[in-house]
């Protein structure tokens, strides 16, 4: 069941990985002057891309099916953690992530385990996500599942951008400036995205323990 729900919502999230895709095709046009700056331009471009009758769209989706399994999944997690090991909050999530939720009953999770709470980071992690498949169809928890794998996605695919992007300006012959902006753009993107990434995936930790307290007699 559980890969099952993780597969659809990669397919849910991909279609807004090919957005981002889409709108960095536009940036980067932009800055490397293949389009001039103006809206008639851009929405002329993205119609192209999203042409029906062409093999672009298909090819659009084929990249980014390419482009999100460059990474593994331990380096997607290191780019939005910044951890080398023991990166997810699960493996933190009695002894940090709860304790610092004001829903979460610490006590009530505590009955969850006559033997005591875990303190060893795998162990946590392995006990989470025991909790975790218990609590999966919970709406809260589904949701916030989704939102970190979008995210965690999203920031992968700008890194993926930035070596992309640069030899694409080296070929085109592009100002320095121009490349400089362009990177200052993704970077920032990137930083931005991984964060909003790491409170998705701290939050999904914790909304599965919200939902062990409140359902623990």
């Amino acid at each position: 069941m559980t890969k099952v729900k993780q597969r659809y919502i990669k397919s849910e999230n991909r279609k807004w990985l090919i957005l981002y895709l889409l709108l960095h095709i536009v940036i980067f046009a932009l800055f490397t002057g293949l389009i001039k700056f103006n809206l008639s331009d851009a929405d002329q471009l993205i119609s192209k891309l999203k042409n029906p009758q062409g093999f672009l769209p298909l090819s659009v989706a084929i990249l980014i099916i390419v482009l999100e399994g460059l990474f593994r999944n331990s380096v997607k997690e290191f780019l939005v953690f910044w951890r080398i090991k023991r990166r997810l909050p699960g493996h933190r999530a009695f002894t940090k992530v709860g304790p610092g939720d004001p829903r979460i009953d610490m006590e009530r999770i505590e009955k969850l385990f006559p033997d005591g709470l875990p303190n060893d980071p795998e162990k946590q992690n392995k006990e989470w996500f025991r909790l975790y498949r218990e609590y999966q169809n919970e709406l809260q928890v589904f949701y916030s599942h989704k939102a970190f794998l979008m995210t965690r996605d999203l920031a992968a695919l700008t890194v993926i951008f930035i070596p992309l992007s640069v030899s694409g300006h080296f070929l085109l012959g592009s100002e320095p400036r121009m490349l400089f902006y362009h990177m200052l753009i993704l970077v920032i993107l990137f930083i931005g995205i991984s964060l909003s990434a790491r409170h998705y995936g701290e939050r999904f930790v914790a909304n599965v323990l919200a939902e062990a307290s409140i359902n623990q007699a």
